[in-house]
């Protein structure tokens, strides 16, 4: 008896345990980006970059928003947790592209206006690109970004 229990227990947590891997990974599946989405510039949740979307650019739509790849790599990366890049949401410093190198800018933190460098720390915020004049600046920006944000 205590066998035939065990055996029930362990097909129980076994089912269980089915039946959520198949809804997390449901849940994260790859589709390639739709016409409507082709042409926007987006940033890749887990390098910071930004890119284009183009027909074969990889999405995952998870907890109501779709996040687009640069690569696969950077999907591998993002189903192992994806809760840690989705909690870093829009405030993800990355550094500017090409065509914003050369341009002028105001840090939304200091006011210091300068020209944007390969170095320059880029924050995207509702639809905004902001750019620091230092790294010290970006903790008040993340602390209150309604604040700076114009």
């Amino acid at each position: 008896m205590k066998i035939a229990k065990m055996i029930f227990l362990f097909c129980l947590i076994v089912s269980i345990l089915a039946i959520t891997g198949t809804i997390q990974a449901e849940e994260l599946q790859v589709r390639h980006a739709m016409q409507s989405e082709i042409g926007s510039t987006v940033t890749c949740p887990v390098m910071g970059g930004r890119f284009e979307v183009v027909k074969r650019t990889p999405v995952i739509d998870y907890k109501g928003k779709s996040y687009y790849f640069c690569c696969d790599p950077c999907i591998s990366d993002f189903r192992k947790n994806p809760d840690k890049y989705v909690e870093a949401g829009e405030l993800m410093v990355r550094q500017p592209m090409q065509s914003e190198i050369g341009k002028k800018a105001t840090c939304p933190v200091m006011g210091d206006k300068f020209e944007v460098s390969e170095s320059t720390p880029v924050i995207d915020y509702k639809g905004k690109s902001y750019y620091f004049c230092c790294e010290g600046c970006i903790p008040d920006f993340r602390k209150n970004p309604d604040k700076y944000a114009k």
